[in-house]
């Protein structure tokens, strides 16, 4: 099954779907999130069938490293994709510090303002307490985001990857981009991820559903692009390339 079909109009079926990204046309701009789990990677494939920006897996914690981030990263860039690489964030057990120092270390030369690279960003699943003194979620993330910020002299912002009941443990407060998974069946192109838990929303005060206020959205988990084997992440930017480009390139901000 598929999101969209042939001819680009929406299905309306599960959220557990598969989508085909060829010959549409509508709003938002297509990308993808990959790790290693995606194996090797024509990239060239990938930006001819429609993506236009991809982030790579780059660490967990302060000892994983995804073990593709550099030929992801690299290669992507080599194929014209605007590339940014995420942190798997265990705000339960670990600093910041600890974690963005490994985050850096491995992600830090490809963060560049070069004009393909986009402001990284952290996936938030564990909700089991914070560590390091900070008191909240919202604490945790703002301190990542501003020690990644103070890596480098180039203009950034983090992204948080939640899910929008995800948002109900953040407050008004928070200073990273939304991310938002949510695996709604909606159109990757016309759609949006805010059809759940709006009151969530900590980055628009109106509560409302449908709301227009967010930067990227995961669409699905089992998506079809050529140039990787098997199921891949689809993921939407709320807007075009060149806005995605002033908006979220490293330098642009």
């Amino acid at each position: 099954m598929k999101l969209i079909n042939k001819l680009g109009l929406y299905l309306g079926i599960v959220a557990a779907t598969v989508f085909s990204a060829a010959s549409v046309h509508a709003t938002n701009l297509l990308g993808i999130d990959v790790s290693s789990t995606q194996g090797s990677i024509n990239w060239t494939s990938v930006h001819s069938d429609g993506v236009q920006f991809a982030f790579a897996r780059a660490t967990e914690g302060t000892t994983f490293t995804d073990a593709d981030f550099t030929i992801n990263m690299s290669h992507g860039k080599s194929a014209g994709i605007q590339m940014g690489a995420w942190h798997f964030a265990h705000p339960d057990t670990d600093c910041p510090s600890a974690e963005v120092n490994h985050f850096w270390n491995v992600a830090g030369p490809y963060i560049l303002a070069d004009g393909k690279s986009l402001s990284p960003a952290i996936d938030f699943e564990i909700f089991n307490g914070v560590a390091c003194g900070l008191g909240s979620y919202t604490a945790w993330a703002n301190k990542f985001n501003s020690l990644v910020k103070a890596k480098t002299s180039a203009s950034l912002n983090c992204q948080i990857i939640i899910a929008p009941c995800g948002g109900c443990n953040f407050t008004s407060g928070l200073t990273l981009g939304p991310w938002i998974v949510n695996y709604n069946g909606q159109n990757l192109f016309t759609g949006s991820p805010w059809n759940v838990c709006c009151n969530c929303n900590v980055w628009d005060s109106t509560g409302k559903c449908g709301s227009n206020i967010w930067n990227y959205w995961g669409v699905s988990g089992t998506g079809a692009i050529s140039g990787i084997s098997g199921n891949v992440d689809l993921d939407a930017y709320n807007g075009t390339l060149t806005q995605l480009k002033a908006q979220q390139g490293i330098g642009g901000i």
